[in-house]
């Protein structure tokens, strides 16, 4: 992702906990004090609510989380997350996504749903469901 948004001009910081050979390493998400007017992230699925609790007092406008589509589920979201700090919008995946590892040939289709979880600190209260357009996957791969 980062490399996307170096491509068409954004400035970006790019961290990680771990070294995976891109940007900096060492930098804990949940603990890092640090701020962006912007932060667009691929959580660790099984640390996603802590990411959304860090990412919206991190974030100073917008914070994108990709995540599963099943994170719009559990009864214990609808109490941390969703009745304090919704998100502002949902943006479905029409076609499955799958990610592969770097070097793997793609093949098939994933079997998980995905969305990007969006909290817009100027967006009004409720959160709005959208889904892309079919077709993307053929015209990026």
């Amino acid at each position: 992702m980062s490399r996307v948004l170096e491509e068409t001009g954004q400035p970006v910081r790019s961290t990680d906990l771990y070294d995976r050979g891109f940007g900096e390493s060492g930098v804990d998400f949940l603990t890092s004090p640090s701020e962006a007017d912007n932060i667009v992230t691929n959580p660790p699925y099984n640390c996603a609510e802590g990411f959304v609790a860090s990412g919206v007092k991190q974030a100073k406008r917008k914070f994108a989380l990709l995540l599963r589509l099943a994170f719009l589920e559990g009864a214990n979201r609808v109490k941390t997350i969703y009745a304090n700090t919704p998100p502002s919008r949902v943006w479905v995946f029409s076609e499955r996504i799958t990610f592969y590892p770097s070097g793997v040939e793609p093949k098939g289709s994933g079997t998980s749903a995905y969305a990007w979880f969006v909290w817009d600190k100027d967006a009004p209260g409720s959160t709005e469901l959208k889904w892309f357009e079919p077709g993307y996957k053929a015209r990026f791969g």
